[in-house]
């Protein structure tokens, strides 16, 4: 037990040491947080508002004839927390160069189909320059409209009597859908994004595995030719080593959570030791990733070191640190890669414990990355058991 302590304090103080993987582990991981936090600025938290899209409306006779389009822009444009448009009555000079100065969104434009004068038998028009959110509003409000209106005229051509029924389904519309939450949680897709840099600093653990490897194997490093002809058994200096690793790997995972949570105000939940065995789980997952790496590939430190980072690079893209959605498209279409990637098993975990209500689909996740992180160090420790170096 002496001996292992001593193992143990000594790889402790060798990896500490290492001031290339520090940076690479622990401060690489927080400077990509805050280069996240920056980038998406007003997107994160549960600030934001909706501002009201401001659109012109040009005064003509046409526009004033048409009684039903007046009333649900005016409702539409009524102050308040249901407020959806910032109306503008006015020319059509004037109009368009608001439009032309990024005043307003768009311009509607009302004009008679033909001489009768029918407030609803109007043709409507939408101007803008450019599309967006607001465009799109416009137009939905509009398409909407122009709907409703053409089945009142059919309904006044065909069946007189049935108008007053309609009109009152009309501004009575039921909802066939119900809106189901599973946590009082509100939705943020800019969160997913960290959930996948916190998983991915948890695989960047393996740097540490990947040193332990190296500095075990003889034909690598001098250390490692030192430490083959030592007295003490391989086993005992394999987890003596592997404890150190994940010591200082969990250590700076627990500083990048801790900044996430306090210094950019992250939301991971209430649920503290949850979020706690997550961590712990995905830097056991992370160290084992890099020793397999380490042990497997029997070429130079820096070939090693490459196939990591282009391992943990692809895992991290295929989890969602990249791109958010790419996660649901490999669960949709390659569903078992999302059951075997340490990193998207980590940032699911924490997106299930954000999202849901039940632990069944965490307690998945954390089972999966036990049995992953079990099977990659059993197969290390094999392919150190058969190592063997030339005596000269």
């Amino acid at each position: 037990m002496r001996m292992a302590m001593h193992v143990f304090r000594y790889r402790l103080r060798c990896l500490l040491r290492d001031t290339d993987t520090l940076f690479w582990t622990m401060a690489f991981p927080i400077l990509l947080a805050t280069m996240f936090y920056v980038g998406f600025g007003n997107l994160m938290g549960g600030d934001a508002s909706f501002e009201p899209v401001k659109v012109a409306v040009v005064n003509s006779p046409a526009y004033q004839r048409n009684v039903y389009l007046k009333q649900m822009l005016a409702v539409l444009s009524t102050p308040g927390a249901d407020q959806l448009l910032d109306l503008t009555v006015t020319d059509e000079t004037e109009a368009q160069r608001l439009l032309d100065e990024g005043g307003v969104t768009g311009i509607i434009t009302v004009g008679d189909v033909d001489d009768t004068a029918d407030p609803i038998a109007s043709s409507i028009r939408l101007t803008v320059t450019q599309s967006g959110l607001g465009q799109s509003i416009l137009k939905a409000i509009l398409d909407d409209y122009l709907h409703a209106s053409a089945t009142v005229s059919s309904v006044l051509s065909q069946n007189p009597a049935a108008i007053a029924e309609l009109i009152d389904r009309l501004g009575n519309r039921e909802s066939y859908t119900q809106q189901i939450s599973y946590s009082d949680a509100m939705p943020d897709t800019a969160v997913g994004y960290f959930y996948a840099l916190v998983a991915m600093a948890c695989l960047y653990t393996g740097f540490w595995g990947m040193r332990n490897t190296i500095d075990l194997q003889a034909d690598l490093s001098d250390q490692g030719a030192r430490r083959s002809v030592a007295p003490t058994h391989k086993l005992a200096v394999v987890l003596c080593d592997w404890a150190a690793a994940f010591l200082i790997g969990f250590g700076e995972v627990l500083v990048l959570l801790a900044y996430l949570a306090f210094g950019l105000k992250i939301d991971f939940g209430d649920q503290v030791g949850y979020v706690l065995l997550t961590c712990l789980a995905g830097c056991i997952a992370g160290v084992s990733f890099g020793t397999l790496l380490g042990t497997l590939f029997r070429k130079s430190e820096g070939a090693k070191v490459a196939a990591l980072v282009g391992a943990t690079n692809v895992l991290s893209f295929l989890a969602g640190l990249m791109y958010v959605n790419m996660k649901h498209i490999v669960a949709r279409n390659v569903p078992v890669l999302s059951y075997i990637n340490p990193v998207a098993l980590t940032s699911d975990a924490f997106y299930s414990l954000y999202v849901f209500d039940n632990h069944h689909r965490f307690f998945l996740n954390i089972g999966l990355l036990c049995v992953i992180s079990a099977v990659m160090c059993f197969a290390s420790y094999l392919q150190l058991r058969r190592e063997k170096y030339a005596s000269l």
